[in-house]
């Protein structure tokens, strides 16, 4: 058995947006047949006000079957330490079982909990197996 991971570029978010933004589009590799593992890593500059983050992260294909609409996970929330930047969290990669069809295109999108005072950027991990 053998695993491709795939990591996203890090894209940035509108800190003033609390609706679905792109992140990035992932084609599924050749020689794969189900998306195994999830995850997302939320990056940002040290904000100046106490606040906290968290964020729903969702896949969607236009072109994959069968693929039953949006898949949607939750983003590790993190709270800052009032000007010392975020704390930090490792990503969590969410365990899945969702078949997949090589050369199909995943969209990765985040929505933020909370409009920000500082622009959050994000990525996404997809492992298929």
């Amino acid at each position: 058995m053998s695993y491709k991971s795939i990591v996203s570029a890090l894209t940035a978010q509108s800190a003033t947006e609390t609706t679905k933004t792109l992140i990035d589009t992932i084609t599924v590799p050749q020689g794969v047949k189900a998306l195994v593992g999830v995850g997302a890593q939320i990056n940002g500059a040290g904000t100046t006000t106490l606040e906290g983050l968290g964020a729903i992260l969702e896949l969607e294909s236009d072109d994959m079957s069968p693929w039953s609409g949006t898949q949607q996970f939750l983003i590790n929330g993190m709270v800052n330490g009032n000007g010392a930047g975020w704390a930090a969290l490792n990503p969590y990669i969410h365990p899945t079982n969702i078949p997949v069809t090589a050369g199909a295109h995943i969209k990765c999108s985040t929505t933020f909990d909370l409009a920000q005072t500082i622009n959050p950027s994000c990525r996404v991990q997809l492992v298929f197996e």
